[in-house]
């Protein structure tokens, strides 16, 4: 019924027994679907043992752009093996983030193209993190091949809900935070826009615009919890399940059933992320 495209069960302060006893609650809501995003060796190697564990649970393997201070080659053979795993799904969460991170910007960048060659040459999808860096980051994403005719030849074509049938590179903008302008420029190029818990905060005007500006054939919902929690639990530590909020406003913003938005957003993250069930 539900998926969520971005989550942290692999949250390195989570033991073993609360991560047991989220997974228990997962189990008992109507959460189908989860995407356990690495932005570490150490949480993607926790993700694939999570992916392992759980039938309702796949991974992305990847280095976020907070670790590319320190991040050296064997690292990335770390994560390229890991991405070898049977279920892992993406390379992620990779990106550029000068929000915090403006002192290492030019390692970032490296390390980025890196990973953005690591996923071609694995023929992976690729989960995006970008903050204060919208342009710089689509620059990277283009130079470096992601939304080039020889990656959409890759993968299956993507079927619109007009039966219509286009190329589709798999790139995820996750907790996408830029205007509805610029999503569609994303779009344009074939690209997933992933939103969460913002669309449902009274000062998430923007990503409220996105939701509404982006055709569904191009929505992903995800919580990117522990973060970000969505209204009515605001302020709480977030858990995948309440992607349910997520998809509710999505559905409200775009005149749909919950039941039907749930199933489209559900459908498409079983086509992005290669999951046949």
């Amino acid at each position: 019924m539900l998926f969520d495209a971005h989550t942290h069960l692999n949250f390195g302060e989570f033991t073993p027994e609360y991560r047991a006893q989220l997974a228990g609650e997962i189990e008992a809501s109507d959460l189908s679907y989860i995407i356990d995003s690495g932005d570490s060796v150490e949480s993607s190697r926790q993700a694939v043992e999570d992916s392992a564990r759980y039938p309702w649970c796949y991974a992305a393997v990847g280095l976020h752009p907070d670790q590319a201070p320190g991040y050296t080659d064997e690292m990335l053979d770390e994560i390229e093996q890991l991405a070898g795993e049977p279920k892992v799904q993406a390379i992620g969460e990779i990106g550029m983030d000068l929000h915090y991170g403006r002192d290492s910007k030019e390692k970032q960048i490296e390390l980025f193209r890196k990973e953005i060659r690591m996923a071609n040459r694995l023929r992976l999808p690729i989960q995006i993190h970008t903050r204060d860096a919208d342009r710089l980051t689509m620059d990277i994403l283009i130079e470096e091949g992601a939304f080039s005719d020889e990656r959409k030849g890759w993968f299956p074509e993507k079927v619109l809900e007009d039966g219509r049938k286009v190329a589709d590179p798999r790139v995820q903008l996750h907790c996408f935070s830029g205007s509805a302008e610029f999503a569609m420029e994303y779009v344009r190029l074939g690209a997933m826009i992933s939103v969460g818990g913002p669309v449902t905060f009274k000062n998430g005007r923007k990503t409220v615009e996105v939701v509404q500006t982006v055709p569904l054939d191009h929505l992903l919902s995800e919580t990117d919890a522990p973060y970000l929690t969505p209204v009515p639990y605001r302020g709480r530590e977030n858990k995948p399940y309440y992607v349910e909020h997520v998809v509710r406003r999505v559905a409200l913003l775009k005149g749909l059933e919950y039941e039907a938005a749930a199933r489209r957003l559900t459908e498409n993250g079983k086509t992005f992320f290669n999951i046949d069930d």
